[in-house]
């Protein structure tokens, strides 16, 4: 007997966004190099990847479904970014939470 419990299940998770977010990091790896964005955890601010995820979804709210540079959704762009700010938040530093705030 297999026991699951407890196991993620990424079943759940649609392909369709997963697809979507392998187009923007192979995009990401063409531009800027393989896997860079992780070389970049202990060295870019938070702030930053939020201000990149919010710059999408401003240009999707004002009607600008595709990004005119890589021609792929902002949306999925948005994603992208919130996954690397989620691994930032969860394998950078402290130093680069540069929100702002009384806990600082």
């Amino acid at each position: 007997m297999k026991y699951d419990e407890g196991k993620e299940r990424i079943n759940l998770v649609p392909v369709d966004v997963i697809k979507a977010c392998a187009r923007v990091f192979a995009f990401g790896a063409d531009k800027y190099g393989e896997n860079n964005w992780r070389n970049d955890i202990p060295v870019t601010n938070w702030v930053r990847s939020y201000d990149s995820i919010q710059r999408h979804l401003m240009a999707w709210i004002e009607r600008e479904n595709t990004d005119p540079e890589s021609g792929l959704p902002h949306l999925d762009h948005a994603l992208t970014q919130l996954m690397i700010l989620k691994m930032q938040t969860l394998y950078g530093p402290e130093a680069m939470d540069n929100r702002y705030g009384e806990n600082k």
